[in-house]
C-alpha cells in the first residue's frame, strides 16, 4: 500500500517536473531533498516535491478547528489515490512556509506521505491570510464562525468594505453581512455554531434576541429539545419582550383635557389611577409662559 501510495503521488508530478525514476531504491524514495527537483509555472512559480512534516504552518491560517474524522477520511484517500492537487507555499529562509492547503498536509502526514507536490510562489505577509481564506471558502472548509473572524480580519488589514470583501471573495453582500453579525453572539454561542451544535439559521434566529442571556438561555433550549431553524425562530419570537397596548383614556377625560387646553392655550394631560386619585399636567414652554398661565390661573404668588 505504501509503494502504491508514492507511485500514486509519483507519476503525475515525476511526469510534469522530471526527476529521480520511481524505480529508484526505497531508501532514496523516503529521503526526498526539501525542495529538489523543481520545475517552472507558465505564471513564474515553481512546482517541487517537499516533505510534508517539514512545511511550516501558515501563521495567518484562517481555519482553527480540524475535525479529526474529516482528516482521517482525507488521509484514507490520499493513502489510497496520492495528493491530487498541489499545496501552495512560499520560501522563507532555507524553509518553506504554508500558504494553503492545510487540510491536504496535516492528512498527508497522518497518511505517512514522505513527499507530496507543492507550488512555489512569491507571496505577500498581506496576501498570506487573503489566499488562505479564499481557498477556504472556495472549498467550504471553514465554520461559519472561522469565516466570520477571517471576514474581519481582511477588512481590518485591507481596509475593505462589506462590498470589496464580498466581491474579493465570491460571495454575495448579504452573505458577507450576516456572517460578520455571528461575532456580535457570545462566546459560548459561537463555540456551538463553530462544533455543529448549532447551524446559521439558529444563529439568525439567536440575534433577534436583545440581551446576551436571553440568547444564551435560547440557545440552552435549542440544542436541549433538539430544535429546527423553523422552532428556533418561534422561540425567539416568544421570548420577545411584547409592546404594551396604550390603555384607551375614558371619553369623558379626553373631553376634560380638550376642554382645559382650550382654555389654557397649552397641552394639558390628565393622568387617573384605579382608585380615583390623579393628576393634572400643564405643559410650558417657556418664563414668559409660565407667567401666563399663573395669571389664567389666578394663582397668588
Amino acid at each position: 500500500m505504501a509503494n502504491a501510495k508514492r507511485k500514486g503521488l509519483g507519476k503525475g508530478l515525476n511526469a510534469l517536473i522530471g526527476g529521480a525514476s520511481l524505480d529508484a531504491p526505497k531508501a532514496e524514495r523516503e529521503t526526498p531533498v526539501q525542495g529538489g527537483p523543481a520545475a517552472a509555472l507558465a505564471d513564474g512559480s515553481q512546482l517541487i516535491e517537499l516533505d510534508p512534516s517539514a512545511i511550516e504552518p501558515n501563521p495567518r491560517q484562517p481555519r482553527r478547528v480540524f475535525e479529526e474524522e474529516a482528516l482521517q477520511e482525507l488521509a484514507d484517500s490520499i493513502r489510497r489515490d496520492g495528493v491530487q492537487e498541489p499545496v501552495l507555499v512560499r520560501k522563507v529562509g532555507e524553509k518553506y512556509e504554508l500558504v494553503s492547503g492545510e487540510r491536504r498536509v496535516r492528512a498527508s502526514v497522518m497518511a505517512d506521505l514522505k513527499v507530496i507536490p507543492a507550488v512555489v510562489r512569491e507571496v505577500s505577509d498581506r496576501d498570506m491570510l487573503r489566499l488562505g481564506l479564499i481557498e477556504n471558502i472556495q472549498r467550504e472548509n471553514l465554520n461559519p464562525v472561522e469565516t466570520a473572524q477571517a471576514y474581519e480580519e481582511l477588512i481590518q488589514e485591507f481596509s475593505w468594505t462589506q462590498e470589496q470583501l464580498a466581491e474579493e471573495v465570491g460571495k454575495k453582500r448579504v452573505t458577507v453581512t450576516n456572517t460578520l453579525r455571528l461575532l456580535n453572539l457570545p462566546e459560548v454561542i459561537q463555540e456551538q455554531i463553530a462544533d455543529g451544535s448549532l447551524t446559521m439559521g439558529h444563529a439568525k434566529a439567536l440575534l433577534t434576541l436583545e440581551t446576551q442571556a436571553a440568547q444564551i438561555a435560547a440557545a440552552r433550549k435549542i440544542i436541549a429539545q433538539g430544535l429546527n431553524v423553523r422552532q428556533a425562530e418561534k422561540l425567539a419570537a416568544d421570548a420577545k419582550p411584547r409592546p404594551r397596548k396604550p390603555v384607551e383614556k375614558d371619553p369623558n377625560i379626553r373631553q376634560l383635557e380638550d376642554s382645559l387646553r382650550q382654555s389654557l392655550g397649552t397641552k394639558v394631560s390628565l393622568r387617573t389611577q384605579s382608585n380615583g386619585r390623579g393628576r393634572i399636567e400643564i405643559e410650558y414652554f417657556n418664563l414668559d409662559e409660565l407667567e401666563r398661565l399663573l395669571d389664567r390661573l389666578r394663582v397668588s404668588r
